[in-house]
């Protein structure tokens, strides 16, 4: 009898507590449903990409133009004479696309004055930021008004008592639409604003005094997409409330009546409890164990069975400091493009190891595009195969959820365009046995990436078809490394370029795979000569073949000797470099090791 209250004292506690907590739960139901939580996430997701190309695309508008020579005379030139540049003579008139805005400018040196020398189109709005070259961003309306702004050198030695009174500068503006991401929050029943800076596009009708959840947008320092958190659904059920409480009570008398009639044996104080079950890091549920790098060099998939979170995305905007990918620990995300994020992680293992490594992240709204997952994974499977000291090496590929993740060695250090422009901006030069030595480096790498083969010896036949200066990192330690296979071509790829199409960075583009032809390993040594040309005077190079074909191939490449620039490089390196980067690639080096030879 005893016992069979004891059972019915603990069954109606058991519903009792059930009750109660059905009826408190009810008044606070979450506030974003499920489908606003990934319209949200999408949204933030398409608008970064969206942004990160719009920049990247004026950014290279703006450096192609303040390139031209037209453009570098008209610079430092009066405003009269500029105007008619454009009017009368037409040097200076650009096909324009739509919404886009070009302003040429000057600064006068002594006093600071800014003068807008012309605007096209007639009317449009310039973008001046004080004529201070970089990146902007201004919410228009329900636009997003992307403008470069870049520094415009004279030609040396042309006009130089203008050229010491004033500082060109060139704006290019173009408009992102937002439409589009913002139309698939309303559809989902979102309402909020986008902010960016101290300007803000409402979505919808924000609710008076509503809870609102922010998403940091990635691509855009400053801006961020708040969305209000509907009200709590339903408010506390009383009878439920007051009934689950007189079943616990009834339940808990019933309990010590069963217990008082029975004898309850004594427990030993002294007996041990029983240990906590332990995994191989500590307490902690191991989130996945690398599976390694097969003896190919090819890495294999992580090994993601059983882990309760590898059916869970990653949030970028959850990827702060003490994040877990994986088993990496983000310490702080070290920049974002078109196709991915890259996070500097860190592994913890026994005995105090610590191993820093880049763990790039593929955006998520592109893994449902097979092309773009292909692409990816191409360049984690590509860049595996070259085990060279002057190439960053890739540790591990694999998928968390819906994620692919690529895990690389991490370099400390900065890359080459970075290192240039801040050599640049302090009117320095690299030594010149520095840069000859780091253009060594990347030779060696790009050589090794040509000559890499398949675990049957084959060739892969791989060409890097983007080397530039922002591909190279250089370490604090002195080493050099090729980085970034990612629209790398080879003959085992998965996925393939279509016909016609382009891809790479224009300014440095041999002139063959700027029209789409097939490429071999002479593209990647034209790119490698204008990256050397840089280097050795400083001077940035754009032989863009669409920017240039006004000017013809004669005399290709349009590039004055390195030797004119700056007196301490001998005249045999000009015949080096401008050789390399010849139209035909029959003129030039066979390969990276000739070149470098």
């Amino acid at each position: 009898m005893a016992k069979a209250l004891a059972l019915v004292g603990v069954i109606a506690i058991v519903g009792g507590g059930a009750a109660i907590g059905f009826a408190v739960t009810r008044q606070a139901a979450p506030g974003m449903t499920p489908a606003q939580t990934a319209a949200m996430t999408r949204a933030v997701d398409q608008l970064d990409a969206q942004i990160n190309a719009r920049h990247e695309a004026v950014k290279a508008r703006a450096d192609t133009i303040a390139a031209y020579r037209t453009v570098k005379d008209a610079s430092i030139l009066d405003r009269q004479t500029a105007v008619d540049m454009v009017d009368k003579g037409g040097e200076l008139k650009f096909q324009l696309s739509a919404g886009e805005v070009i302003e040429l400018g000057q600064i006068a040196r002594a006093t600071g004055k800014l003068q807008s020398l012309f605007v096209q189109p007639a009317g449009g709005a310039p973008r001046s930021h004080a004529g201070k070259p970089g990146s902007y961003a201004e919410l228009v309306g329900d636009q997003l008004v992307i403008t470069e702004v870049s520094r415009v050198e004279p030609r040396p030695n042309y006009e130089p008592e203008l050229a010491a009174q004033v500082a060109g500068f060139l704006s290019v503006s173009q408009p992102l639409a937002l439409a589009p991401a913002i139309q698939s929050l309303v559809a989902a029943g979102n309402t909020g604003k986008l902010v960016v800076g101290a300007s803000e596009l409402a979505i919808g009708v924000m609710p008076a005094g509503a809870t609102t959840h922010a998403q940091e947008l990635l691509a855009q320092p400053g801006a961020k997409l708040v969305a209000a958190e509907p009200p709590a659904s339903a408010a506390r059920s009383l009878p439920i409330l007051i009934a689950g409480l007189a079943g616990a009570v009834l339940g808990l008398v019933l309990l010590v009546l069963g217990l008082r009639g029975k004898r309850v044996p004594t427990v030993d104080a002294r007996a041990p409890s029983p240990p906590p079950a332990m995994t191989g890091l500590g307490h902690a549920p191991t989130q996945y164990s690398q599976s390694g790098v097969a003896a190919t060099g090819t890495p294999s998939s992580l090994d993601l069975r059983g882990d309760p979170s590898a059916s869970m995305s990653i949030v970028p905007q959850n990827l702060g400091p003490g994040a877990m990918i994986g088993r990496w620990e983000v310490v702080r995300r070290l920049g974002s493009g078109g196709m991915a994020d890259v996070y500097l992680a860190q592994a913890r293992g026994d005995g105090g190891f610590e191993k820093l490594v880049a763990v790039k992240v593929m955006h998520g709204h592109l893994a449902r595009n097979q092309r773009a997952v292909d692409l990816f994974l191409d360049e984690a499977r590509l860049a595996a195969r070259i085990q060279h000291p002057n190439v960053v090496q890739i540790q591990d590929l694999g998928k968390i959820g819906t994620d692919y993740v690529i895990v690389m060695e991490y370099v400390e250090g900065v890359d080459l365009e970075r290192l240039l422009m801040s050599a640049r901006q302090a009117q320095r030069t690299v030594p010149l046995p520095v840069a000859l030595a780091i253009l060594g480096r990347i030779c060696d790498g790009l050589d090794a990436a040509h000559n890499a083969t398949a675990p049957d010896g084959s060739p892969l036949g791989i060409v890097h078809r983007d080397v530039k200066s922002a591909n190279v990192l250089v370490s604090r330690q002195g080493s050099v490394k090729v980085v970034d296979f990612g629209i790398a071509k080879a003959a085992t790829q998965v996925h393939f370029t279509v016909a016609g199409e382009t891809k790479g960075t224009p300014s440095m583009m041999a002139p063959e795979q700027r029209v789409g032809e097939q490429v071999d390993v002479r593209a990647d040594v034209y790119s490698l000569a204008a990256v050397g040309y840089e280097l050795v005077t400083g001077q940035a190079v754009n032989l863009d073949l669409a920017a240039l074909a006004h000017l013809g191939i004669e005399n290709w490449p349009h590039l004055p000797p390195p030797s004119s620039l700056r007196p301490a490089i001998p005249v045999e390196l000009d015949a080096i470099l401008l050789r390399a980067m010849a139209f035909e690639r029959e003129h030039r080096p066979a390969s990276c090791a000739v070149f470098e030879a």
